[in-house]
């Protein structure tokens, strides 16, 4: 156990309202890492002078501003310039616990079966908007293994499970940490569940921030060749079939009443269950609201971004070639920037 240490990594970008939060969480650990790995992606906003402060006044924490980096090659570049032996992850506008660090890693320190963990994730909802947007964008991970993954806001794991896959997939703008541990656990990567490692975030605080939210992880999914066409097709079909009657309601009046027959075939099967199922997890009143337009836009961002994303898959060669090579094996990071 001794000879293990430690890296926290984190990707940010225009994070100047929040980066004092993570990074004096980060600090106030009741472990610490042996490094704190801060890739920049060419920030605007003032957060790389504040970075820079706090690099000055702790020189655990590791600077590397790269201008145009998404997230998957940050990511990379952290992991290859840490000199550590296992990584633990999290995203700007993150705030980990106290305890997050020294829950996270337990199981890799304790177990050497376990290549990797994935922590708790918690919302922090300024009003009950956001509350009900982070319940509906967060989900419970499986309490059995086989279908566990690991995700880049909550989870660490060894230093060599992330060579051995080839890093992160930096063609991709969204779904990065989905193929990267769909592939860990092709190779018999093994995942933890460390329950009392939790990490608080904001959900998007409005309607158009949630959509594309949803519509990027949409695109993202058929990117990576995991889109249900069928499924998309069904969802997108009932949404036209209410969007283009209510569009000519003005003149053909009639056609409301078919708008509101489809929205009600779509809130019974749709949106109800959801419904109900959110009632079961919180007491905070609005759920007739705000749960209906948040699954609604959920729904139809989300799947227009598969459909988007699929067509990027099958047409636009680098995203299918990348994947395949990927999967197999044969796909090698851009060497270029790794060292200083």
């Amino acid at each position: 156990m001794s000879a293990e240490t430690i890296a926290v990594i984190t990707t940010v970008l225009n994070e100047r309202d929040s980066i004092c939060v993570l990074l004096d969480a980060f600090l106030a650990q009741t472990r610490q890492p042996d490094e704190i790995v801060v890739v920049d992606g060419g920030s605007t906003d003032g957060t790389v002078d504040l970075l820079k402060t706090y690099a000055q006044a702790h020189p655990i924490l590791k600077l590397h501003v790269e201008p145009g980096v998404n997230i998957a090659r940050g990511r990379n570049i952290a992991i290859h310039r840490s000199n550590c032996s296992i990584v633990a992850v999290t995203d700007g506008g993150c705030r980990p616990e106290p305890n997050w660090l020294e829950e996270l890693v337990n199981p890799l320190l304790v177990n050497s079966d376990y290549d990797a963990v994935t922590g708790e994730r918690r919302i922090i909802g300024a009003n009950r908007f956001e509350e009900f947007a982070g319940l509906l964008s967060t989900s419970v991970n499986p309490a059995t293994e086989s279908e566990r993954m690991f995700h880049g806001r909550n989870s660490a794991f060894r230093k060599m499970v992330w060579t051995r896959v080839g890093g992160y997939p930096e063609w991709l703008y969204t779904a990065e940490d989905t193929l990267f541990s769909l592939r860990a656990k092709a190779l018999g990567c093994r995942v933890a569940l460390a329950e009392k490692a939790v990490v608080s975030w904001r959900p998007r605080p409005n309607l158009r921030k949630l959509c594309k939210q949803y519509y990027l992880y949409g695109r993202g999914t058929g990117r990576i060749g995991s889109a249900d066409i069928r499924t998309i097709t069904y969802h997108l079909r009932n949404h036209a079939l209410w969007i283009l009657p209510l569009l000519l309601t003005p003149v053909y009046p009639w056609f409301f009443l078919v708008a509101a027959g489809i929205l009600a075939f779509i809130f019974f099967t749709l949106v109800k269950p959801v419904l109900v199922s959110v009632r079961l997890r919180t007491k905070t009143s609005g759920s007739s609201l705000y749960v209906p337009i948040i699954v609604m836009i959920r729904s139809l961002a989300n799947n227009v971004g598969q459909l988007l994303g699929d067509r990027d898959y099958r047409l636009t060669e680098p995203f299918r070639v990348n994947l395949n090579l990927y999967l197999s094996g044969k796909w090698q990071m851009s060497p270029d920037k790794f060292d200083l």
